[in-house]
């Protein structure tokens, strides 16, 4: 009897791979069609919505409310057009407000600079740079930015760049120089 039994449940386990073989089978060609079927439709939409559009990269033309002057208001400038930074001896740090008008709200700006001084937080080191690099224009069309400068930077002339990309695709730059004297 057992030996009957026994053929039988392999009898019976063969045939329920054979059937688990044809479903998966089955299930692998039906998400396939789901697939092509996604893919027709996410086409014919495409070619709806952008096909008859001439420009399909987005909006074209010129940002009429666009600018870019970046300042140093708080910082006396010389014949040169270069601004004048005294260090505050004692300090640890030495803070000066830089200001960009770029002539609308919340526009994402980038600020770079060339100068930098070495921050160790927990026995880690790396080069800091003396602006940080980026801000939000606020609603009076002006983003604001933050320059502070320690005790190495003296003599160092930092150029500071801010820049932004407007709505059109346009790239706006400006630049100062920030010279770090005792």
């Amino acid at each position: 009897m057992m030996m009957s039994e026994k053929i039988e449940d392999d009898k019976r386990n063969l045939k329920r791979e054979k059937v688990l073989k044809k479903l998966k089978t089955k299930g692998e060609r039906r998400n396939m069609l789901k697939k092509m079927i996604k893919c027709i439709f996410i086409y014919t939409i495409s070619v709806i919505f952008i096909g008859c559009e001439s420009n399909v990269l987005g909006p074209s033309g010129e940002c009429t409310n666009c600018h870019l002057e970046i300042e140093a208001p708080n910082l006396p400038i010389d014949k040169n057009g270069v601004y004048q930074l005294d260090y505050n001896d004692g300090e640890i740090q030495t803070f000066t407000q830089l200001k960009a008008y770029i002539g609308y709200e919340m526009e994402y700006v980038e600020w770079v600079t060339n100068v930098t001084f070495e921050g160790c937080t927990w026995d880690y080191c790396e080069d800091v740079p003396v602006v940080n690099g980026s801000s939000y224009s606020s609603d009076d069309g002006y983003s604001y930015q933050m320059m502070g400068v320690m005790e190495e930077n003296i003599g160092q002339t930092a150029t500071i760049w801010v820049g932004y990309y407007d709505n059109y695709g346009t790239q706006w730059l400006d630049n100062i120089e920030v010279k770090i004297n005792e």
